[in-house]
């Protein structure tokens, strides 16, 4: 039954839509087994009907500040829509998915905090295993510029409401601007943030499972993921703060030398 649902989907055409649907269905059934309300978990073979996504090789990303910054003073010059110029920004200063940035909603930001936090819920996250929510410390600037764009456009809804008349903006409107607009098409791309997020913070010293955990990545060894469950939360205030630092430098043009660790 979970397999013909599945396939139903798929024919619409909403491959995503099906794969988060599975992945769902998965971990509940996971959680049921161990558990001991269920024997089986029909969902697993559910997964071999999806075709495999094409692999087109790394997702491009540029990985030197000097190139990073530029791509932030060429877009603060561009033509852009608000939404989608503020929706870029909080692309790069998180290192957030597309998907989870322009779906956002100002319940999940947690602005007038000690510490500013964006708290997605783990349902909108790739990685549906983990038992708590997403946690992304916000950079007092960043916060900042929320705060502003909240004077704007309200505090409640999707953070990015769509121009158009749809609930909010699509991740396609922010994919053109980097292939077209700025000429990045093969150079970077939106998901290209966290890809140099994460090379430039190991470059400086930063511990690989506090990257991980920023980045909301799943471990990739099974007696990590049963033992380090940590959230290493200070740490990744103190990854933020750096990363956030180095992008206003590189946007303004400042030269930045990285550290590498010892």
């Amino acid at each position: 039954m979970v397999a013909k649902a599945i396939e139903e989907i798929y024919k619409h055409d909403v491959l995503e839509t099906a794969t988060r649907i599975l992945q769902h269905l998965n971990g509940f059934f996971r959680y049921a087994q161990a558990k001991g309300l269920c024997r089986d978990n029909p969902a697993g073979p559910a997964r071999e009907i999806l075709p495999r996504k094409k692999d087109n090789g790394r997702t491009p990303a540029l990985l030197d500040w000097a190139s990073l910054g530029d791509v932030l003073r060429r877009a603060e010059m561009a033509r852009l829509s608000p939404s989608v110029r503020m929706a870029h920004r909080l692309c790069a200063f998180t290192a957030a998915r597309i998907g989870n940035v322009v779906n956002a909603e100002w319940r999940e930001f947690h602005l007038d905090d000690a510490q500013s936090v964006w708290i997605i819920p783990r349902a909108k996250m790739k990685v549906a295993t983990r038992d708590i929510d997403h946690h992304v410390p916000l950079r007092p600037e960043v916060a900042a510029e929320l705060r502003h764009w909240q004077q704007m456009f309200g505090r409640k809804g999707y953070v990015f409401p769509s121009p158009a008349g749809g609930k909010h903006i699509g991740r396609e409107s922010i994919e053109k601007v980097y292939r077209v607009t700025l000429g990045l098409d093969g150079k970077h791309s939106p998901h290209g943030w966290r890809s140099a997020f994460s090379t430039l913070a190991r470059d400086q010293g930063f511990q690989r499972d506090v990257v991980e955990l920023a980045l909301d990545h799943a471990h990739d060894n099974q007696v990590a993921r049963a033992y380090d469950r940590g959230e290493r939360f200070a740490q990744r205030v103190e990854l933020f703060n750096w990363w956030g630092e180095q992008l206003a430098a590189a946007q303004r043009g400042a030269k930045v030398i990285p550290l590498k660790a010892a």
